[in-house]
């Protein structure tokens, strides 16, 4: 008959004699230490830190357990082996309790005799725990063992080896236990490995324990581990997938670990302060136990920014809080801001508003994976939910592309796909992200001097070329614009943005310059031969030619519903925004929105595209001098507060690099009661001075102190949509099989139509001269049909 066997017989016979039993202790020691302060709060708490541990171990253990490990529990040991034990505790289904180095705590006594086990594993060398406290364990069970190396990093190995890690491994600081507490719990649910890195420095027993791993993942900044270390996992690895989660704080990257390896439980709390750390540890193994959460950081009295912007913004999502640690250490104040949080989280959440930032390639930003995570961590400190990143400057692809050549900017980190990079780090950050390409023009100054490459659309297609693809003005002066009623543009354009939309975990691909730089210009030969057949006209219109500037607001609206209906093949869950134009004075001033600039100049007719669902949101860019053009900003507004409509979304591009602090604070105001948020421009340059910063600082004390979760972009469709192919200038037809009104779309320069948000069911397609094709539209998806002449 073996101990636990025996010892539960035991405990079942004085239980009918009458008599206390070990296990009897169970409910006594579980109701002193565990509290309900208020509805959905647990409070897990002893007298000290090992007292709490043990505490921990009662409620995660009612039962016993075979086995019991043992860490050292003191902040001057660096509660390094106690980080590493997380993964084999949950291997082995046992709980991890704590010891002085030198002296077993009573409260760790008594519950390994509660527990009962039949082993116990010491981690950690003899300098760890002493072999005084060691033969103290072993008069309490059968078998006592250890497991340890010549330092925390061999022993992290070593216990990593004997919890059968698979082929992931989560490397954090061994020096710096803060970020690396979090951790646990997602390695431990992960059955991955746990190994320890000095900042600078990946020891060789821990590069040897790296051997057959095809994952790592690295928790922390960069100032915890760097990225000269981050290189030399690469290098080890090789093919194998590096990537980090990380924050500004300890609690932000606590947070980020949480969205990033999200486990639906109970939330776990610890208090964030050094010498409070060690409660971590035992969050950490009890958050990995089945119906555990996130392990996070808080203040005293209060969560902290990190964790209350994690909280609010589906965190909580009906689950429960345990406290670990007294009232000393986390308050029945912050048991108040607990219940608020439940509460708004049971009536839904803050409102969506979306706050957004564009950050370009023309400065360093983007450019290293360091760089990435500080512009992550810039918005995330300004309660932003939205990052709008450039990934091609001018058609120079800083991700992996079929369709663009990679960048040959100087700048770019060796290696580096920026979206590859930003995507899931932006996720865990809990930011939306756009990926912002400008479609037509392709080529700028900083490409001087530099050899772009056969693949550039600049040498391939550029005005010297043997197949131009750039626009004129009327006296045949060249321009650096692709002309979009070419229709090798509107391919082109629309596949690359289909690639990046079908490669990456998008929220939207983001369209810039989706407009003719003035009337002058959109005389390419091809766009001019197009519109004479189109329209059975002669000559070289002038630039005003009501026809002309019909025929070429009709290029930029056929390739914008080209690109939405690309995406949603591509992946339907991604949205379309644009950078929307609103040049010049405001509608009321000009005489109405078709006497603008936007509409009359450059022929961009963004407010039929917004309400006709051919984008999902227009941010259109507002860039005033609050001191010399307010008025304008003004008109602008009142006229987009007119467009505000359910299912679309609508954000104010704000110039704050135009403007000082507080006049872009008043920008931004005035935008925020008129539409559905606003987007800041630019990361770089967020005033007209330096020193830059002060205007998220700004928002983050003000207008943003709390946090709001970003608009639904691609709510669920109940329509669908169908991409048809014909001629270039056909009047193309669709109607339901079944009878009812017919819609007609004219063919693009490509020769496709397309159909958006037909209800589902079979339609009939046709043209003139073309036999009927027969289609099924499904709810959310795209249709192709390809025309055959009759």
């Amino acid at each position: 008959m073996g101990r636990r066997t025996a010892g539960v017989l035991s405990v079942l016979v004085l239980a009918l004699l009458g008599l206390p039993g070990p296990l009897q202790a169970e409910p006594a020691l579980a109701a002193a230490c565990r509290t309900e302060p208020a509805p959905g709060v647990e409070r897990l708490a002893g007298p000290d830190r090992y007292a709490t541990a043990a505490c921990t171990s009662s409620v995660a253990y009612p039962d016993g357990a075979v086995e019991v490990l043992v860490a050292r529990g003191d902040v001057a040991g660096g509660l390094a082996d106690g980080l590493a034990g997380a993964v084999l505790a949950e291997a082995r289904s046992a709980p991890l309790l704590l010891t002085a180095p030198t002296r077993l705590p009573d409260a760790t006594r008594e519950e390994i005799r509660r527990l009962d086990p039949e082993a116990i594993t010491i981690l950690g060398g003899d300098a760890a725990v002493v072999p005084q406290v060691e033969q103290e364990l072993a008069e309490l069970v059968p078998t006592t063992r250890r497991i340890s190396g010549v330092d925390r990093y061999a022993t992290a190995a070593a216990v990593s080896d004997a919890a059968g890690a698979c082929a992931t491994a989560f490397v954090v600081n061994g020096l710096r236990p803060a970020d690396s507490l979090v951790a646990a719990a997602p390695a431990a649910r992960a059955g991955a490995g746990l190994l320890q890195v000095r900042r600078d420095d990946v020891p060789a027993v821990t590069a040897a324990a790296l051997e057959g791993v095809r994952e790592v993942v690295i928790v922390g900044g960069h100032g915890v581990v760097s990225a000269a270390v981050e290189a030399r996992l690469r290098t080890l690895l090789g093919t194998g997938d590096v990537r980090r989660v990380a924050g500004a704080t300890r609690a932000e990257t606590a947070a980020s670990v949480a969205r990033a390896y999200p486990a639906p439980g109970t939330v776990h709390l610890s208090n964030q302060s050094d010498r409070h750390l060690v409660d971590a540890v035992t969050a950490g193994w009890a958050a990995a136990r089945p119906g555990g959460g996130p392990v996070l950081y808080s203040q005293r009295d209060v969560p902290g920014q990190g964790t209350d912007r994690y909280l609010r913004l589906g965190g909580l999502d009906g689950h429960d809080v345990r406290l670990i640690g007294g009232r000393a250490t986390l308050s029945e104040e912050l048991v108040t801001v607990l219940q608020a949080r439940r509460q708004e989280a049971a009536e839904g959440g803050p409102a969506p508003e979306l706050r957004g930032l564009w950050v370009h390639l023309f400065d360093a930003s983007l450019k290293t994976r360091a760089g990435i995570h500080r512009v992550l961590d810039a918005a995330t400190a300004a309660n932003l939910n939205t990052v709008i990143v450039q990934v091609a400057r001018r058609h120079d692809a800083y991700y992996r592309s079929s369709v663009l050549p990679g960048t040959v900017d100087p700048d770019l980190e060796p290696g580096l796909d920026v979206l590859a990079e930003l995507v899931p780090a932006a996720r865990a950050r809990g930011l939306a992200v756009h990926a912002w390409v400008s479609v037509l023009p392709a080529y700028h100054r900083v490409y001087d001097g530099l050899d772009l490459g056969a693949d550039h659309v600049w040498t391939r297609h550029g005005p010297t070329s043997a197949d131009p693809w750039t626009t004129r003005t009327r006296a045949g002066d060249p321009s650096v614009y692709l002309d979009p009623g070419v229709p090798g543009v509107q391919e082109h354009v629309a596949t690359l943005l289909a690639e990046l939309a079908g490669r990456y975990d998008l929220d939207a691909v983001h369209v810039d310059y989706l407009r003719y730089e003035g009337k002058d210009f959109g005389y390419h030969p091809r766009s001019l031969s197009r519109f004479r057949s189109v329209t059975g006209t002669s000559g070289t219109p002038a630039p005003d030619d009501a026809a002309w500037s019909a025929w070429r607001r009709a290029q930029t609206a056929d390739l914008a519903r080209r690109i939405r209906l690309e995406v949603a093949d591509a992946d339907p869950d991604v949205a379309v925004s644009l950078a929307a134009s609103t040049m010049g004075q405001g509608p009321t001033a000009a005489g109405g929105y078709t006497r603008t600039r936007t509409y009359a100049d450059v022929f961009q007719d963004w407010p039929a595209w917004l309400a006709g669902g051919v984008i999902d949101a227009a941010f259109p860019m507002n860039y005033f001098r609050e001191r010399t053009h307010a008025s304008w900003l003004d008109d602008w507004l009142a006229f987009e507060q007119t467009l505000v409509r359910e299912g679309r979304v609508l954000a104010v591009g704000q110039a704050s690099y135009l403007n000082p602090v507080e006049a872009s604070l008043s920008q931004i105001a005035r935008a925020r009661a008129a539409t559905d948020g606003v987007v800041l421009y630019s990361y770089a340059q967020d005033a007209d001075e330096p020193p830059f910063g002060r205007l998220r600082a700004a928002l983050a004390r003000g207008a943003f102190a709390a946090p709001a979760p970003a608009p639904e972009l691609r709510p669920t469709e109940t329509l669908g949509h169908v991409l048809a192919r014909a001629v270039d200038g056909e009047s193309v037809r669709a109607a339901p099989a079944g009878g009812g009104t017919a819609v007609v779309v004219r063919a693009d320069a490509t020769g496709h139509a397309g159909f958006l948000h037909l209800a589902p069911g079979t339609w009939t397609v046709t043209a003139d001269g073309f036999r009927p094709a027969t289609v099924t539209v499904r709810a959310g998806q795209v249709t192709r049909a390809i025309l055959e002449r009759s």
